[in-house]
């Protein structure tokens, strides 16, 4: 009992005398208080330039599968103030693994049917705009054991293979799918039905066992389609690959059998790509490209435009610790240009050029509401009585090993999801209201 009596009183007297010792701000040992100098600027000079986008963009993963991508776009984008962004879609369809060459013996073509599943949310640009799209056979096989990327290109053999033209996309539209005991599925997917040739489907049925067996044997008997636009358009359609019934149906039948349908996909263990280019040849972005400190800025998905930033030298500001460092940039509106219809970014990120830099997750909020978001998002801010949209990046980990020298002084900054995600910004440059101006806003501690 005496001992367990000591224990208690021992706990006591050292909360006791934890209460009243004087509270220490962390670090306060280091640094005295009263040499501490707080200082604030937004007036230290950067360059901002608008530069074609020269990273690659990886569409699709081998060691990944199934796709890499959640939608493919498709179509000839004519944009007032970009120019034309082409993506093209690139795909190795096939069957699942089985045995079909004894079922297609004295088989008849009836009609193929290339199905490509939409996904509504993903359109860009005007949605009731007129399509045309082409499809075209691959002249040499995808290697199915790679990664592929935006940039690549696919020869395809002379002719096509199918096409269809001057349609608006319905997508209000369903697909309802008819099942062997006649009941009905809603898929609640609208759709695109594109006719090809009848003698692709009759080569196909033709096959041997081992090609319907063996993925690589089909590939290089299949090589593939390309499924592109035909002509430009003030729109993108957006496609789910990997959707149920997103597939070629070849339809036919034999002496003792009507109506059969054989269906081949863009399967797990086959590859697709997106291929995304942009011309900017003669459209109003052109004379911008490459221009520093200039009245406008411009930013945009699929590999196309980001922005060059040189950070200043903050050598000047003497010893110094970084608290916090703002990067901000104003959007601007083009009279003759519709944001309603060709949204902007999502959300923004910041790489840095020497890749020696990784940014921390928690040092790249929306200063906004604090959201712990990879970057910025576009954000109301109210100056003077005037509303601005307006996209806010916190570097300050990155200011603190710039001023160090770890890392390059030059950034970019460039969309998220751009491969996936469609949008674009222009922003305000070094002219007019100097208070929407893009400019860092740097709050530090001085040591000396």
């Amino acid at each position: 009992m005496g001992s367990k009596s000591l224990f208690i009183v021992l706990i006591f007297l050292s909360v006791f005398l934890v209460q009243c010792t004087k509270p220490t701000t962390i670090g306060g040992d280091l640094v005295n208080a009263s040499e501490l100098n707080f200082g604030s600027t937004d007036t230290l000079p950067i360059k901002v330039t608008t530069i074609k986008s020269t990273d690659s963009l990886r569409s699709f993963i081998y060691s990944s599968l199934p796709f890499a991508l959640s939608r493919y776009y498709l179509g000839q984008l004519e944009d007032p103030v970009f120019g034309l962004n082409t993506a093209e879609i690139i795909a190795q369809y096939g069957p699942y693994p089985g045995t079909y060459a004894s079922t297609f013996a004295g088989a008849t073509v009836d009609s193929v049917v290339l199905t490509l599943i939409l996904d509504s949310s993903g359109f860009y640009g005007d949605n009731a705009a007129m399509q045309s799209l082409a499809v075209a056979r691959l002249s040499d096989p995808l290697r199915l054991d790679t990664s592929f990327y935006t940039f690549q290109d696919f020869a395809t053999e002379p002719g096509l293979v199918g096409e269809m033209t001057n349609f608006v996309p319905n997508l209000s539209k369903r697909m309802l799918v008819i099942t062997p005991d006649s009941s009905v599925i809603d898929t609640n997917s609208a759709y695109l039905r594109i006719p090809l040739d009848n003698s692709l489907g009759q080569e196909i049925l033709a096959y041997d066992s081992l090609d319907f067996a063996e993925v690589n044997n089909f590939a290089e008997k299949f090589r593939g389609i390309k499924i592109y636009s035909s002509t430009s358009s003030p729109s993108m359609m957006a496609v789910k690959l990997d959707a149920t019934y997103s597939e070629i149906d070849i339809y036919y039948h034999t002496a003792t059998e009507d109506s059969l349908v054989f269906p081949i996909h863009a399967l797990s263990g086959y590859s697709a790509t997106d291929r995304q280019t942009q011309d900017y040849t003669g459209s109003f972005v052109e004379p911008y490209i490459g221009s520093e400190n200039d009245s406008l800025f411009f930013m945009q998905s699929m590999g196309g435009l980001n922005l060059e930033v040189n950070l200043p030298d903050l050598s000047s500001l003497g010893n110094i610790i970084v608290n916090k460092a703002i990067l901000e940039f104003t959007l601007e509106s083009l009279s003759f240009d519709d944001t309603l219809v060709y949204k902007g970014l999502s959300q923004v990120i910041l790489k840095d050029t020497s890749n020696a830099f990784v940014l921390d997750v928690s040092q790249v909020l929306n200063i906004g509401g604090g959201l712990p978001v990879f970057g910025g998002k576009p954000k109301i801010v109210v100056r003077d009585g005037e509303a601005r949209e307006v996209v806010q990046m916190n570097i300050s980990s990155l200011m603190q090993e710039v001023y160090y020298g770890n890392v390059s002084n030059k950034v970019l900054v460039k969309p998220t999801l751009e491969i996936t995600q469609l949008g674009r910004f222009v922003i305000q440059g070094f002219t007019g209201d100097k208070k929407w101006q893009p400019k860092l806003y740097l709050n530090y501690t001085n040591q000396n």
